[in-house]
Order: structure tokens, then sequence, then C-alpha cells
């Protein structure tokens, strides 16, 4: 399958891309630093400029395109509408963060969107996108809402944190007294459906909730680490944000599980790998 990623050179996109390379795809690769992590085709551009946009694309077709880099209306508005020309199958990564503020967990695809003072204005943008996606009749599509994504080579400090301070005999700051309970998403299982809807040749208009099977408190995802790594932590609550918000934040994910018929990594088994990978000294 012919196949572009926008974006494709941080993190999940960057393994997205090696998923579909090493299936065999014919992948495409479009950011600003004319950079993939395979051979493949690249084209570099600003997705920001409606112009670049047309004229990278023009006279082009995909059976899918994978959106990791699109952040808010103004973006969508510039690429949407070029896309809809080039395929009938979209993949958007939105966000967990766009659900209505609640006390009602775990959160399903059914519950209503909205404002949610956790992620401010971040989560709005990514809801004014699907909201926008979902005015264009003729385009299939599959959003994603994964929730917080750790894993492998992650270049936002969030598991990070608690591996470094405890592998280098530091204090741990958690706000508040560390009881909120979060959903986590490795990278890997991510990667994984998203190059299988991808690859779908399934219509659909779908809306997902991209997340592990498992909940656990800020206590207990540093009690894990410190399990896996030997060290017991020097924990010290403070009251401000570090790395995780004290606030529950935590989601269904019967619904992809069901549709794809997909098994998510444990909790342990995956920062264990994480562990083995990016921290342990050979």
């Amino acid at each position: 399958m012919k196949i572009l990623v926008m974006g494709g050179n941080r993190f999940c996109g960057k393994l997205v891309v090696k998923l579909l390379h090493a299936q065999g795809h014919h992948v495409t690769v479009f950011n600003r630093s004319g950079t993939a992590p395979v051979s493949c085709k690249i084209i570099q551009g600003d997705r920001n400029i409606e112009d670049v946009l047309r004229s990278s694309f023009e006279n082009k077709k995909y059976d899918c395109i994978i959106d990791m880099c699109l952040y808010n209306l103004e973006q969508a508005e510039k690429s949407i509408p070029i896309f809809v020309e080039k395929t009938k199958n979209y993949v958007f990564i939105s966000s967990i963060a766009v659900y209505e503020e609640t006390n009602l967990f775990p959160i399903n695809e059914s519950h209503p969107v909205g404002k949610w003072s956790l992620f401010g204005d971040y989560g709005i943008q990514k809801l004014k996108v699907e909201n926008y996606l979902a005015s264009f009749s003729d385009l299939c599509y599959n959003i994603l809402r994964p929730s917080y994504i750790i894993g492998k080579n992650n270049h936002h400090n969030r598991e990070g944190y608690y591996f470094d301070k405890m592998l280098n005999n530091q204090v741990v700051d958690v706000e508040g007294d560390g009881q909120a309970i979060l959903s986590f998403t490795f990278v890997e299982d991510l990667a994984k459906i998203i190059s299988t809807l991808a690859t779908s040749t399934l219509s659909s208009k779908n809306i997902y909730n991209v997340c592990s099977d498992e909940f656990v408190t800020i206590n207990g995802f540093i009690d894990l680490i410190s399990c896996i790594i030997g060290k017991k932590p020097n924990l010290n609550f403070v009251n401000k944000k570090v790395s995780f918000k004290n606030q529950h934040c935590f989601f269904s994910n019967k619904k992809i599980k069901n549709d794809l018929n997909y098994n998510f990594k444990k909790l342990r088994n995956g920062l264990e790998e994480l562990y083995e990978h990016d921290y342990k000294i050979p």
C-alpha cells in the first residue's frame, strides 16, 4: 500500500514508519526536517503553508494518510481539504484531552467532549480538529485518543523523570498525595494500532481510546519502577505538577480491544522492557 505519514521522525511517528516499511508498504514521510528513520520517500516542507502542501502532493494519491502532527484547526483547514482529494482513508492522532472534565471514570468514547482544565487549550484545539474532520462526509477516518504515551526513546520527560531520579539516588517529587489514578499507552501498542488501521480495507468513521488495560496511581507507578530497578524511592510530596498531574485520568479501551481484537502490553512488562532498552547499563 502507498501510505503518507505526516511527521514520522519522532517517538511514535518514527516507530509507525519503521513498522509500515518492515511490512513492505510504500511509505512517504512529510516533515520540516526532511528526515526519516528508514530508507523511504521523504518530502520536506512546512504543513503550516498551504501552497507548500498543495505543491508537495500534486498528482499524488495514497491508500492512507496518517497524521501524527496535526494540532489545531488552522492546520486542519489548510491540510484536510487537500488530503480528501488524495486518499479515502485518514488516521488522525487526537488525544484523551478532548473529553469534558469529570469525576466519572473510566471514560469511554461516549463521554461528553469539551474543556478539561488539566489540558487547557491543547484539548480544545484537538477537539476542533475532530469536529472539522467529521464535516467531510466522503472521507473514511479513524480518530485515535491515546492516554499518556510512554515507552522507549520517549522525548517527553514522563516516566523518564522517575527512572532518572531513582537511578541517581535523588529525591523524587510527587504532586499532592500521589493517589491520582492514571492510564498509560505504550508507544509500541499505539504504533501497532495505527499501522493496523492504516492498512485496513474496511470503510469507517471511528473514534477510539487507546490505553492499556490497567489503571494505577502515581505512587503505584513509582513503586513499579522501584521494583524493576531495585531501588527504593525517596519521595517528596509537593504542591506543584511533577511529570504527571495528581488528577484522575483513566479510560476504557473496550471498544478498540473488541474491534481490533488487540491485546495491550502489561504495564510491568512494558516498564521492564523500557528499563532494559533505555536505562540498564550492560
